[in-house]
């Protein structure tokens, strides 16, 4: 059994880069706050969701591994627990937001909701003091529940005591059912009453396989990275394999959600709903949605099928990489049209805020990881994930 591992020590240089692109993220998103709020807040909104999905998707994976008893990735979990560590810098960007209610929501304005029947109507749930309330909620319910499932993790390398499993088992439970139904409704609160007059009942779910193959394609990409560091003892060949494994049918959810989506709208044929796709499918943003579907589905489908692309750090890293960038371009596609209209618009706000989200996002994750043993040393399920090593 493994007593310890040393602690991650990150390049110098990657620290100087990360906190420099981070640095261009912020005074863009100052200086867009001064002079071009119209394009700064939509874009904000999508670095703030694409951040809580990567944050709250690791703790549902590290939950699902331990309701499922799952050994193969008992090694990699301190990845994905990492992750989870984004949750409350995502949290000071729910803050943000209310700064920019005005600019982004229609039912935030009581003149428009007095003469419009149906914001009349969603108003109980379509109110500023409500919609701040939930924001709030929805952090704190996702900090607790993962910071408790992280800690009983680290104090179980302290003696290997089982109770920790079972106490994180027990948890598990309820993270998985809150915090999916709860995004759920973040995505409802945050993205869809952006155009209020429309709804669909499967939108909360397409959300959601959004931000889990993203958050899988994040844990690619540190997995990787750890890996050049020389950590291919730890984050084996197997773990890439059975995650690209995960990321390719992930790909299929996503797909799935996004054609039954338009079959709803489809067949019920209301007016309200197609209007929806009018902009999404015609003029400008045409050949962004076909090219969404190119990235978050087809290309990734068609590396990851072989199975020698899930296990070469090259291809799986590339496929990650195509994955991220294509949630960002699902999630523009949601939220620009409903502010833009018939004119995509992109340049530097759109680059500079999503470059700076990344950024941090990897910072706050490499330090996290250097905080706790790179393994859970003492977990009960060690042995099934890295067999060679925990007998050794």
């Amino acid at each position: 059994m493994i007593n310890s591992i040393p602690n991650l020590r990150i390049p110098a240089k990657v620290n100087r880069i990360l906190l420099a692109l981070g640095a261009i993220g912020l005074l863009t998103l100052i200086v867009g706050l001064f002079t071009a709020q119209e394009r700064i807040w939509p874009n904000f909104l999508i670095s703030f969701f694409y951040l809580t999905g990567l944050g709250l998707g690791a703790g549902i994976f590290v939950a699902i591994q331990y309701v499922s008893n799952t050994g193969w990735s008992v090694a990699i979990r301190r990845v994905p627990e990492a992750i989870t560590a984004t949750l409350p810098f995502a949290a000071v960007g729910g803050l943000a937001l209310i700064f920019g209610i005005h600019t982004l929501y229609e039912w935030s304005h009581t003149t428009v909701v007095a003469q419009d029947e149906i914001l009349t109507s969603k108003s109980a749930w379509l109110n500023e003091p409500f919609f701040i309330a939930r924001t709030i909620g929805y952090f704190v319910l996702w900090i607790v529940l993962s910071r408790v499932i992280v800690r009983n993790s680290v104090k179980q390398d302290a003696n290997g005591d089982v109770k920790y499993t079972k106490r994180n088992v027990r948890n598990s439970v309820f993270f998985i059912i809150l915090g999916i139904y709860t995004f759920c409704l973040a995505s409802v609160d945050w993205l869809m009453s952006l155009q209020p007059h429309w709804y669909s009942t499967v939108f909360g779910w397409l959300n959601l396989s959004g931000m889990f193959i993203s958050t899988l394609a994040a844990m690619v990409v540190v997995i990787v990275f750890l890996r050049h560091l020389g950590y291919k003892h730890l984050f084996t060949t197997e773990h890439l394999h059975d995650l690209g494994r995960m990321m390719m049918a992930f790909s299929f959810f996503w797909v799935y959600m996004w054609v039954s989506q338009h079959m709803l709208i489809w067949y019920s044929n209301i007016p309200e709903e197609t209007s929806y796709y009018i902009f999404r499918h015609f003029g400008g943003w045409g050949s962004l949605s076909f090219l969404n579907v190119i990235l978050n589905w087809l290309i990734p489908f068609l590396m990851l099928l072989p199975r020698a692309t899930k296990r070469s750090d090259k291809v799986i890293l590339q496929a990650a990489v195509i994955l991220l960038i294509g949630h960002w371009l699902d999630l523009y596609i949601m939220i620009m049209p409903a502010i833009f209209g018939a004119d995509p618009v992109f340049g530097i706000w759109e680059i500079g805020t999503f470059v700076g989200m990344m950024a941090v996002f990897f910072w706050v994750v490499f330090r996290a990881l250097g905080k706790h043993n790179l393994v859970p040393v003492k977990d009960p399920y060690l042995v099934e994930s890295l067999p060679e090593l925990s007998h050794s």
